[in-house]
């Protein structure tokens, strides 16, 4: 079994179709044993946080975690406490990555930001709920995504190409579903890659119209292109 592990460790990862050889210590990023390596040890992480009765909830996914408090909990000392239980798997918080934040400032986590909002309708039960919605760097990522796809290949045709982001757009939307109610900023996605349409239009037929011309009557919706909200 050791060796087994081992060989996959060593394995390395394919990123964008190339082979990226295994560096430094620890589980690849990427690789296909890493998610599973990192909940075997770090189940060891879970039990500690359960047999120690501290407040709180830990919410853990693979190597990254958040600790709901209440606001009246000493941080500090909880943060004090998980270093000492990692520290006896011999593992660190990440200097950078650990914050102590408010509820109502929000936090990133998985790709989602969560922030805890006050509840505008006079009649509701409850005066704060949590709202989610897409963070800033997985926002990031999507859009890079879409000009990957799109790039400079003017050989395809505007079906071709929506063909071709769908899949893209459908997957990080699924990712995403509990977001859907903020319609404004999927919205702007939306903008965002018609936009990137009209300027793939603009230079492969170098259109005087700068690409407008060619997207009238809906023609995007027309070829199917992917609707975030």
């Amino acid at each position: 079994m050791n060796k087994l592990i081992k060989g996959w460790l060593q394995a390395g990862v394919m990123d964008e179709g190339v082979y990226q050889p295994s560096e430094g210590i620890g589980t690849p990023q990427g690789g296909v044993i890493s998610p599973l390596l990192a909940n075997i040890y770090l189940h060891a992480f879970d039990k500690m946080w359960q047999q120690s009765n501290l407040p709180g909830t830990l919410v853990r996914y693979c190597d990254d975690f958040v600790i709901l408090l209440h606001p009246r909990t000493d941080r500090q000392w909880i943060l004090t406490q998980v270093r000492a239980m990692l520290g006896r798997l011999g593992l660190e918080l990440h200097p950078h990555k650990t914050r102590v934040v408010e509820a109502k400032d929000g936090f990133d986590f998985l790709g989602v930001h969560i922030r805890l909002c006050r509840v505008r309708k006079p009649k509701a039960k409850l005066k704060h709920s949590a709202r989610v919605w897409p963070s800033k760097a997985s926002t990031q990522r999507i859009k890079q995504k879409v000009r990957d796809v799109i790039g400079r290949r003017y050989g395809r045709t505007l079906a071709q190409m929506i063909k071709e982001l769908n899949p893209v757009l459908r997957g990080w939307s699924n990712y995403h579903l509990r977001a859907r109610g903020e319609r404004r900023r999927l919205r702007k996605l939306n903008r965002f890659v018609r936009e990137r349409l009209r300027i793939f239009l603009k230079r492969k037929y170098s259109d005087p119209t700068r690409g407008t011309r060619r997207l009238l009557g809906n023609l995007l919706a027309r070829l199917g292109l992917f609707q975030f909200a």
